[in-house]
């Protein structure tokens, strides 16, 4: 796979994860209350970082091989698990890394 590819999948599943943190933050009652405004400003952030992610992926799927490009998804899974405890403050366990790792691992072999 070329470098651009490479740089064009890794954004696409950058995207995806920056979209599912801003959908969690919007979504999230837990901490304190957010204005409504505040709420939907967060949401069309992570409508608009999934609609790129879906765009420029539909892009890449005609460039590269179904099977080189889904492995990738298994490192956007893990990357959402991180960027998860990072800006959201939850709490990662043994038992859900190993998950993540396990889901990974299977991509690879499949992809392999």
């Amino acid at each position: 796979m070329r470098p651009l590819a490479v740089a064009l999948v890794s954004l696409t599943f950058v995207l995806q994860v920056v979209g599912q943190i801003f959908f969690k933050a919007a979504m999230d009652e837990t901490g304190e209350a957010k204005p409504m405004r505040k709420r939907v400003g967060i949401f069309a952030a992570g409508i608009t970082a999934m609609a790129f992610s879906f765009f420029l992926g539909l892009s890449q799927l005609s460039e590269i091989p179904l099977s080189k490009y889904y492995p990738f998804e298994g490192i956007e899974r893990m990357t959402v698990v991180i960027a998860a405890a990072i800006f959201l403050r939850e709490k990662i366990t043994p038992r859900i890394l190993l998950g993540v790792a396990l889901i990974c691992g299977g991509l690879f072999l499949v992809a392999g």
